[in-house]
This record gives structure tokens, sequence and C-alpha cells, in this order.
């Protein structure tokens, strides 16, 4: 069925939702399982001295948590759950990753936004299965 599954994971309830099915999925059909995480670029002017740094901290244990996370969830399911992180925009991004990792599903949560934020600025996962040059699973809670 599926050999590289990329999986989008930032820790909400989509997230979560689409990690277990991403990993249910990969054990199902042995194919190899990644992680990513997208942040969002750090500041390049600041007013406060130290403020870049303390930013990157942030991210650095928040991506820990995500990390953490996900290796319970591969403990969960017997297998194991590759871990990414890179910069951008999320859909951008996560299309980009796949695309150059040769991965043919990439598994992503609905988001949580109302249909107008939406409508208004388009959601990461009608982007990504837009843009994506393979198969995209949108999982809802």
């Amino acid at each position: 069925m599926f050999q590289k599954i990329l999986v989008g994971y930032d820790g909400s309830k989509g997230g979560k939702a689409a990690l277990e099915r991403a990993a249910a999925l990969a054990r199902e059909s042995r194919a190899e399982l990644m992680a990513l995480w997208v942040c969002e670029p750090l500041p390049r002017y600041t007013d406060l001295p130290g403020e870049p740094e303390g930013e990157q901290e942030a991210a650095d244990e928040y991506f820990k948590q995500r990390r953490q996370e996900v290796q319970k969830a591969a403990e969960r399911h017997e297998l194991n759950i590759r871990c990414e992180t890179t910069r951008g925009h999320p859909a951008k991004a996560i299309v980009k990753f796949a695309d150059e990792g040769g991965y043919d599903l990439i598994v992503i949560g609905h988001s949580d936004h109302s249909e107008l934020w939406g409508r208004l600025l388009g959601d990461t996962a009608d982007r990504i299965s837009d843009h994506a040059h393979c198969s995209v699973l949108i999982v809802k809670q």
C-alpha cells in the first residue's frame, strides 16, 4: 500500500489524531513513518537583547515535548517513528519535505479553526491537498 508516510505533527488535537492514524497505517502496511513539526521562522530583528535566543530555547523545548509524544505513540503501535523539525510556512514546508523525501502519503489533522478563518486565509490541510504530489489523508477528530 504505502511505503513512506509523513505525518505533520504539532501537538494539537488534530495533530494527535493524525499521528495515531498514521501510526496505525504504517504498522498495517509496514511503512516507514516520519513525524514532522514545522515551526515559524524566528524574527531577524528584535527590540530586546537575548530575545531570539529565548525564542529558540522555547521552540527547542516545545519540540522536545512533541518528540516525547511521538515516542509514546511509537511504543503503543510497536514501531519506529522518526522525528524532524523544519522552519517555514507549514503547508509549503510539509509539501516540500514530502517531495524531497519521496513520501507517498502525507497525513495531517484538520485544524480547529472556524470556517470563516479557513475561507479567509486558507486551511493548511487544504493547501497541502492542493499542492502535494502524493496522496493526502486529512484526519478529522
